[in-house]
C-alpha cells in the first residue's frame, strides 16, 4: 500500500465543490443517505456563512473497493470498519484517518445448531460464514476464540466467505453453512426464523458497543477543506438526530435510496427503533481492536489512544 501513496487524484481537493463519499449497501450507512438525500452538509455550511457544498454519494461492494477509491482519490471520503481504518492510517502515515463514528450495530453470530450454545461448541465441520477474513466479523470471531478457547485462530478452518445475503440463505436452507457472522438486516430476518439463535455478538466480545463503521476522510482533503470537513460532523449529527427523532421518515428515506423487494419500510423502522442499532459519530472499540490487532502482527504499533488515528473534529467525545 505504501507505494499507492503518492495519491495524484487527491490534487483535486482543494476548493471542493462536492464531497465524494464511498459508501456500501446497508441501513448502517443511512445517515450519509440522509446527509445526500436532505443536503445537510449545504445546510451546515450555511449556518456558519461558507458557500455551500453537497454530498455525491458512490456504492461500491466491498471493503477493498472502498479503500481503492480513496487511495486513487476519486472519493475524499469512505465508510469503512474500524480495522480497517487501523490499518489504513498506519500504512499510509496517517494520509488517512477517520472523521466519525456512523453506526454501532453489532455484529451478531447466529446458528441453526441447537448444540452451540458457546463458540467452544463448533465441531470441525461446522461452517461459519462471513464476508472475508479481513472483515470485523472475522476479527471479532478471533478475539472471542482467543478469549473463550485460548487461541485466536482456532476456528479459522471453519470459516466460509460468503456475501451476507448468500451466507444466510446457505444457512436457512441447511446446506454447508450452520453459522452466520452478520450484521443488519440480515440478523433481523435470521432470528425472526425459529430454527435460529444467537451465539454471540461484538458487545460480548469487546465488553461494549462498538462502532460497526466509520467515516474516513484523506489528510490532504481535511487539511484543505477545513471548514467542510468540520461542517460534514455537524451534518452526521444532524442527521442521527433526524433518524432518532423519526423512524418511520428515515426508513422510507432509506428504501428510497436502496429499493428493495424483501425489506418494508416497517421493517427498515423496526430496525432503526432496536435499542442496539445506535447512529453515534464517537467511536467505540477502538483500543480493542487496536490492542489485539497489534498483539496478533495485523499492526506494528497500536496507537497510544484512540483519538490518534481520528481528526481533531471529534477528540472530545467520549470514545473508546
Amino acid at each position: 500500500m505504501a507505494g499507492a501513496m503518492a495519491l495524484p487524484g487527491l490534487a483535486r481537493a482543494q476548493a471542493a465543490t462536492e464531497v465524494r463519499v464511498i459508501i456500501q449497501f446497508g441501513v448502517s450507512y443511512l445517515p450519509l443517505m440522509m446527509i445526500e438525500e436532505e443536503k445537510l452538509l449545504g445546510a451546515a455550511l450555511a449556518e456558519q456563512g461558507d458557500p455551500r457544498v453537497e454530498v455525491k454519494l458512490q456504492r461500491v461492494s466491498g471493503s477493498n473497493a472502498v479503500n481503492e477509491g480513496l487511495l486513487a482519490g476519486t472519493a475524499d471520503m469512505g465508510v469503512m470498519g474500524s480495522p480497517s481504518l487501523l490499518i489504513l492510517a498506519e500504512k499510509s502515515r496517517g494520509a488517512f484517518k477517520g472523521l466519525a463514528g456512523c453506526s454501532s450495530f453489532p455484529m451478531v453470530l447466529n446458528t441453526v445448531l441447537d448444540r452451540v450454545k458457546t463458540i467452544a461448541d463448533f465441531q470441525p465441520q461446522d461452517r461459519i460464514a462471513l464476508p472475508a477474513t479481513t472483515s470485523p466479523q472475522n476479527l471479532c470471531l478471533r478475539m472471542a476464540a482467543e478469549k473463550t478457547l485460548g487461541d485466536a485462530k482456532k476456528l479459522d478452518a471453519n470459516v466460509v466467505n460468503l456475501p451476507h445475503p448468500d451466507a444466510m440463505a446457505a444457512m436457512l436452507s441447511g446446506t454447508e453453512v450452520s453459522a452466520h457472522f452478520t450484521n443488519a438486516p440480515f440478523d433481523q430476518f435470521e432470528a425472526d426464523d425459529k430454527r435460529v439463535h444467537r451465539v454471540l455478538s461484538s458487545e460480548d466480545v469487546l465488553g461494549r458497543a462498538s462502532t460497526f463503521v466509520l467515516l474516513a476522510a484523506s489528510t490532504r482533503f481535511v487539511d484543505q477543506n477545513s471548514k467542510v470537513s468540520a461542517a460534514m460532523v455537524k451534518a452526521m449529527e444532524a442527521a442521527m438526530r433526524r433518524i432518532k427523532a423519526d423512524p418511520a421518515k428515515a426508513a422510507a428515506l432509506y428504501l428510497k435510496q436502496e429499493p428493495s423487494k424483501s425489506l418494508s419500510p416497517e421493517y427498515v423502522e423496526r430496525i432503526l427503533r432496536d435499542p442496539e442499532n445506535v447512529f453515534s459519530v464517537a467511536p467505540g472499540g477502538v483500543m480493542a481492536y487496536a490492542d489485539f490487532m497489534q498483539r496478533t502482527g495485523q499492526l506494528k504499533t497500536k496507537p497510544a489512544k484512540w483519538q490518534d488515528p481520528f481528526f481533531p473534529f471529534i477528540q472530545e467525545r467520549q470514545g473508546s
